[in-house]
């Protein structure tokens, strides 16, 4: 069985497609990362680093972003 079958067998046992499949991987990779971005922040408060802290913000702020576009992407995808 080659690569492409393999990937038509696993998509018709979960009905669950290999692209919608990896827009969850990507999402809870973001996800992960926001909770991760947390504890940075808080570190970087607790240093009275203000511009690593603001950094970490705007970095986490993308991330929300990111995870709006892909969860989008991957409702459409499960419908």
């Amino acid at each position: 069985m080659d690569l492409d079958e393999a990937k038509q067998q696993s998509e018709q046992i979960s009905g669950i497609s290999n692209v919608a499949y990896d827009l969850m991987a990507v999402m809870t990779n973001k996800l992960e990362g926001i909770a991760a971005m947390e504890e940075y922040k808080l570190d970087a408060e607790d240093a009275g680093d203000t511009e690593v802290e603001e950094l970490l913000n705007q970095l986490e702020q993308q991330e929300v972003s990111d995870v709006a576009k892909i969860k989008a992407l991957l409702l459409q995808r499960l419908q």
